[in-house]
């Protein structure tokens, strides 16, 4: 699978009155808070650019998979996503994207990225009620009920970390 290709050559649409479309498949690499996009993963970019005297409108559909990992137990899961960005740029104001409408050809992946990033959870689990690790072996207890000894509370200097809710 090819990267996705997020360069758009804009002079096609400053001579015109029309709009630019621009389509692509591929992948996209980013990696956020447990979350990430990869190679393995087809992303789908749907844009359409449209001059409107001195500002273009963005209209943006991306359709991405990425692998998210559960803040408690530690799976991944894939999770399919879409995510819209409909917004006005002036061809003269400097924007938060630093797209340069004076060359040739503009690059959206700074919006895509955004777009991508607003779609990820900062924190992930995989079901209300996840177990998460067992904190003196490791092991998933969705998965394995330990069977360990009660340990004395006064022996570790972390013994008051056992009290969180988390």
């Amino acid at each position: 699978m090819e990267q996705l290709s997020t360069v758009v050559n804009i002079n096609k649409l400053k001579h015109s009155n029309n709009s630019l479309k621009h389509e692509s498949e591929g992948y996209i690499n980013i990696i956020f808070s447990g979350n990430k996009t990869s190679e393995s993963h087809r992303t789908i970019l749907k844009t359409e650019l449209i001059k409107e005297n001195d500002y273009i409108h963005f209209d943006i559909n991306v359709q991405f998979i990425f692998d998210s990992e559960c803040s408690r137990c530690l799976n991944i899961e894939q999770i399919n996503k879409k995510a819209k960005f409909n917004k006005k740029l002036s061809f003269h104001s400097l924007s938060d994207y630093e797209i340069d409408f004076y060359s040739e050809n503009i690059d959206l992946l700074p919006i895509i990225s955004e777009i991508i990033i607003k779609k990820m959870n900062f924190t992930y689990l995989c079901k209300k009620d996840c177990k998460g690790l067992c904190s003196l072996c490791g092991k998933n207890q969705n998965d394995y009920t330990c069977n360990h000894q009660e340990k004395n509370i006064k022996e570790s200097p972390f013994s008051s970390l056992s009290e969180l809710d988390l």
